[in-house]
């Protein structure tokens, strides 16, 4: 192998090894970007589901008062 073929194949190793480098951390930020949009997800959703189960009384009393009174208002 001359000189030239050796320092071909040494910079194309090199610049390989940089690209697996680069594709790792992207992979890293993919899998951090998933598990933060998770947990955005999660703390927007959950203070909603929780409200609802804590208001879902109210709403049915109200449900059936308005009931009440188109029952009252039609007669």
């Amino acid at each position: 192998m001359n000189p030239e073929e050796k320092h071909l194949m040494e910079r194309s190793l090199k610049l390989s090894e940089e690209s697996n480098q680069m594709l790792k951390r992207m992979e890293r930020r993919a899998k951090r970007a998933t598990i933060y949009g998770f947990i955005k997800l999660v703390v927007i959703l959950a203070p909603l589901v929780v409200g609802y189960f804590l208001l879902e009384p109210y709403i049915n009393q109200a449900g059936s008062t308005y009931s009440q009174l188109q029952d009252l208002l039609s007669r």
